[in-house]
C-alpha cells in the first residue's frame, strides 16, 4: 500500500509540475513545464499575459529568440534612453540658483520648475504606457525621444520664466514614458527566473543619470552657462534617437511573439533586423507563429484595473514615499550647499559625487537585480518542497484521489506561490538603512556639521534608496505581464506625483520645521509605511492566485 501511495504521489508531482492550465483570461490553453528544470538555466518558461497559444515543450519553441548578447544589447539601448529621462531632473539642480537670478524669481518659483517636471513625468506614462501595450514599444519610444529632443532645444533658447515652465512640462511629457516602457521591454523577452537581473541592470544604469546628472550640470553651467545644460541634452538625446530608430526592435509579444515574427507596421520594424546574421538568429525567415499572443481584452481602463489590487496599491505608496525622500534630499542639497556653506556651482556639483559613487556600488551589489534572482530561486525551491509535503497530506485526506487533490491545489489560494515574498523580502532592510542615512543627513545640516559628514550621510542614504523601486517594478511586471508598461506607468505616476507634492511644499516646510524636522518627518513616514509591506507579503498568495501568477 505504501509503494502504491508513493507511486501515485510521484505521478501527481509529475502531473502538477509538467502541466498546468492557464485561466480564462489566457485562453484556457495548456502549457508545459518541468519542475526540476525550473531552477536550471536552460528552462524555457512561457509566462505572459493576454490570450496565448501554448508553447509546448516538445515543439522546442523558446520563450524568446533573442540571444544572450542581443538581450544585453536591448539592456544597453533601454538604459541609454532611460538615462536621458533620469538625468533631465538631476542635471537641472545645480542651475537653480543661477536661474533664480537670471529670471528674477524666488526660490519657491524655481522649485515650481521641478514640480511641474515631476507632475508630467508621473502622468504621461500612465497614458503612453497603455499605448505601448497596444501598439508596440518601438513607436512610442521613438516618439518620446523625439519630443524630448525638441523640448530641450526650446529650453536652451528660453527667454522668460513662462517659457521655461511650459517647455519643462513638454520635456517631461516627452521622455517620461520610456522608463515604464523599458520595464515592458524587459518583460517581453525575459522569464521570471531571469527578469530581476535584467530589470535591475536597466534600473541601475538609469540611476547613473540621477547620480551624476548634478555633477555634469554643474560643470556645464560653470564652464559655459545654464543653457549649455540643455544643449548637452539635445546632442545626447539626438544621438539616442538615431540609435533607437536603427537598432531598437519591437518586442511586444502580441506583435512579434518571441521575436521571430516580422511586424506588419513599418514603424515597428528596426532597420538592423535586415542584417543577415540577426535575421538568422531570430528565425525571421522561419517564424514561430505559435508564440504570438493575442491582446487581453479588459472591461476596465487598464490602469484602474491594476490599482484595484490593494497589495499593488500599498506597494506603490511605499515606493513613492521612499522616492520622495530621495528627490527632496537631492533638491535641498543644492540650496543647503549654496546658502549655508556658500559654495559655488562647480563645488556644488562635486559634492554630488558621493551620491554617484554610492549609486555605482548599488549597481554592482543590489541594483543589478542579482540578489532578486537569488531570492526568487530560493523561494521557488522552498515552495516546491512545501508543495510536495502538502500533496502527500492531501492524498491521505482524499484517499489517494489524485483528481480531487489537483482540483484542491488549483482552486485554493493557500497553495499558490507567494511571488510577493520572493520579490519584496529584502525591501524592509533597505528602506530602514536608507532612511536612517537621510535622518542623520538632515541633523548634520541642522547643526551645521562639517561638510564631509553631510556628504557621507547623503551617500549612505542614496546607496539603498532605489532598491525598493527595482523590486516594485519587477513585481509589477510579474503580476501584469501583458500590461507591463501600464503597470510600470502606475509606479511612475505614484512616485512622481508624490515627489512633486513634497518638493512644492519643501520651502514652506523648511521655514516651519527646519531641515532637521522636515527630513526626520519624511524618514519616519517612509519607515512607518514600509511596515505595510508585511501586509503585501502576507497576501502575496492571494495576489498570485487572482492574477494566475506561476513561478
Amino acid at each position: 500500500m505504501e509503494n502504491t501511495s508513493n507511486s501515485e504521489i510521484d505521478h501527481l508531482n509529475e502531473s502538477h509540475h509538467e502541466k498546468f492550465e492557464i485561466d480564462a483570461s489566457r485562453g484556457n490553453q495548456k502549457e508545459y513545464f518541468n519542475s526540476d528544470e525550473l531552477l536550471n538555466s536552460q528552462v524555457s518558461e512561457h509566462q505572459s499575459g493576454g490570450s496565448t497559444k501554448a508553447i509546448q515543450k516538445e515543439s522546442n519553441v523558446p520563450y524568446s529568440r533573442f540571444t544572450q548578447y542581443q538581450k544585453y544589447g536591448l539592456v544597453a539601448q533601454c538604459a541609454f534612453t532611460g538615462f536621458f529621462s533620469s538625468i533631465a531632473g538631476a542635471i537641472y539642480y545645480p542651475a537653480l540658483t543661477i536661474i533664480e537670478n537670471k529670471f528674477h524669481i524666488t526660490e519657491e518659483q524655481a522649485n515650481i520648475s521641478i514640480v511641474v517636471y515631476f507632475l508630467f513625468q508621473g502622468i504621461t506614462p500612465s497614458i503612453m504606457g497603455s499605448m505601448a501595450d497596444t501598439y508596440g514599444r518601438r513607436p512610442i519610444v521613438i516618439t518620446s525621444v523625439f519630443v524630448y529632443c525638441c523640448a530641450c532645444i526650446g529650453l536652451a533658447c528660453a527667454q522668460n520664466y513662462s517659457q521655461l515652465i511650459g517647455l519643462r512640462c513638454l520635456q517631461a511629457a516627452g521622455i517620461a514614458p520610456v522608463i515604464a516602457i523599458n520595464s515592458g521591454i524587459c518583460g517581453d523577452y525575459t522569464t521570471k527566473k531571469e527578469r530581476g537581473g535584467y530589470v535591475g541592470y536597466v534600473s541601475g544604469f538609469v540611476v547613473i543619470g540621477f547620480a551624476f546628472g548634478s555633477l555634469i550640470g554643474a560643470g556645464l553651467a560653470a564652464t559655459w552657462s545654464w543653457r549649455a545644460i540643455f544643449w548637452f541634452l539635445v546632442i545626447g538625446s539626438g544621438t539616442c534617437l538615431i540609435s533607437t530608430i536603427i537598432f531598437l526592435p519591437e518586442t511586444k509579444r502580441t506583435i512579434v511573439g518571441n521575436g521571430s515574427i516580422t511586424p506588419r507596421n513599418y514603424l515597428n520594424k528596426a532597420p538592423a533586423l535586415s542584417i543577415p546574421t540577426i535575421r538568422r538568429s531570430l528565425h525571421l525567415d522561419n517564424p514561430d507563429y505559435e508564440s504570438l499572443e493575442t491582446m487581453k481584452k479588459t472591461k476596465d481602463v487598464a490602469i484602474l484595473g491594476i490599482l484595484k489590487n490593494k497589495q499593488i496599491l500599498i506597494l506603490l505608496t511605499v515606493a513613492a514615499i521612499q522616492y520622495s525622500c530621495w528627490t527632496t534630499h537631492q533638491a535641498a542639497l543644492t540650496t543647503v550647499l549654496s546658502k549655508k556653506y556658500h559654495l559655488g556651482v562647480t563645488k556644488i556639483g562635486l559634492r554630488y559625487l558621493p551620491n554617484g559613487i554610492c549609486s555605482l556600488l548599488r549597481l554592482s551589489m543590489v541594483g543589478c537585480g542579482r540578489y532578486l534572482n537569488y531570492s526568487y530561486k530560493k523561494e521557488v525551491l522552498k515552495y516546491q518542497n512545501w508543495l510536495n509535503a502538502q500533496k502527500q497530506q492531501l492524498l491521505i485526506d482524499y484517499n489517494n484521489d489524485m483528481q480531487q487533490v489537483e482540483n484542491k491545489i488549483s482552486n485554493d489560494p493557500y497553495y499558490s506561490f507567494n511571488i510577493c515574498r520572493a520579490r519584496l523580502r529584502p525591501g524592509l532592510v533597505t528602506l530602514l538603512l536608507s532612511n536612517a542615512g537621510y535622518i542623520a543627513y538632515c541633523w548634520c545640516i541642522e547643526v551645521k556639521a562639517p561638510l564631509a559628514s553631510i556628504l557621507v550621510t547623503s551617500g549612505f542614504g542614496s546607496l539603498f534608496s532605489s532598491c525598493i523601486l527595482t523590486m516594485a517594478t519587477t513585481l509589477c511586471v510579474d503580476v501584469f505581464p501583458s500590461l507591463s508598461s501600464t503597470a510600470s506607468g502606475c509606479l511612475n505616476l505614484f512616485r512622481c506625483v508624490t515627489s512633486a507634492i513634497f518638493i512644492a511644499c519643501l520651502d514652506k516646510m523648511v521655514k516651519k520645521m527646519n531641515y532637521g524636522g522636515v527630513f526626520t518627518f519624511m524618514g519616519c513616514l517612509s519607515i512607518s509605511s514600509s511596515l505595510l509591506l508585511l501586509l503585501v507579503i502576507k497576501d502575496g498568495k492571494r495576489l498570485a492566485f487572482e492574477n494566475n501568477v506561476k513561478y
